[in-house]
């Protein structure tokens, strides 16, 4: 995990992480083997780790209550990212993906 760059807080969250697959069809299909997830003291920051990644780039999503959304960066194949803190409450952890 340390060669992802998984920190202690991520591998607390690990367990609840919810692994996800995007495969689209047609000409800008994306594949990623990714993993998202909350992280910290009250599980309301949003991480991704990814496989494979490929057509595309992948990112976490923090479904926040009553505040913006907030996301982690785009990440391709084998790379992980984190980011901030939803201001209340996270309701989810999303995965998006877009093509190249």
């Amino acid at each position: 995990m340390a060669a992802l760059g998984i920190g202690a807080a991520a591998l607390t969250s690990l367990v609840a992480a919810a692994p996800a697959q995007a495969a689209a069809t047609g000409a800008n299909a994306v594949y990623a083997d990714c993993a998202v997830g909350s992280y910290g003291k009250n599980s309301d920051g949003v991480w991704i780790s990814c496989g494979d990644v490929v057509g595309g780039e992948a990112r976490g999503r923090a479904d926040c209550a009553a505040a913006p959304d907030i996301y982690t960066s785009w990440v391709t194949g084998w790379k992980y990212s984190q980011n901030g803190f939803c201001l209340f409450k996270m309701r989810g952890a999303i995965m998006e993906t877009r093509a190249f």
